[in-house]
C-alpha cells in the first residue's frame, strides 16, 4: 500500500470568544513529517507540540491576574478540543497514511 501524505487542520477553538469576534485567528504549524504515529514515542513526541503550540496560541503576554487565570483556561480548552482530532491523526497512520503538518489554532 502507498503512503500518502495529508495536511490535517486541527482547530483549537476558545468557547469564551464568540464565532463572530473570531477575525485574526491565530494558527501555529506542528509539523509530523519526522515522526512516524504507529510509536508510542512519537505520539508523545506529537502530543508534547500540540501542548507547545496551544501554549503558545494562548499566550497573550500580558501580566495580569485576569490574563494568568485566563491563559491555563485557554491552554486546556484548546488541548481538550484537539484531542479527537490528533486521535483520527494517530488512527490515520496506523492505516498507513502519514501526515505531514497539524495546523493548530485557537481564537484569541
Amino acid at each position: 500500500m502507498m503512503n500518502r501524505t495529508l495536511i490535517l487542520a486541527l482547530s483549537l477553538s476558545v468557547a469564551a470568544v464568540p464565532a463572530a469576534a473570531q477575525t485574526d485567528v491565530p494558527t501555529a504549524a506542528v509539523s509530523t513529517s519526522d515522526l512516524d504515529l504507529t510509536r508510542a514515542a512519537d505520539r508523545e513526541r506529537l502530543d508534547t507540540r500540540l501542548k507547545s503550540a496551544a501554549r503558545r496560541l494562548c499566550r497573550s503576554g500580558l501580566r495580569s491576574t485576569a490574563e494568568n487565570a485566563r491563559e491555563p483556561a485557554c491552554i486546556a480548552a484548546a488541548l481538550a478540543n484537539a484531542a479527537p482530532q490528533a486521535e483520527r491523526a494517530i488512527a490515520q497512520a496506523q492505516s498507513g497514511t502519514q501526515l505531514a503538518l497539524l495546523m493548530v489554532e485557537t481564537a484569541r
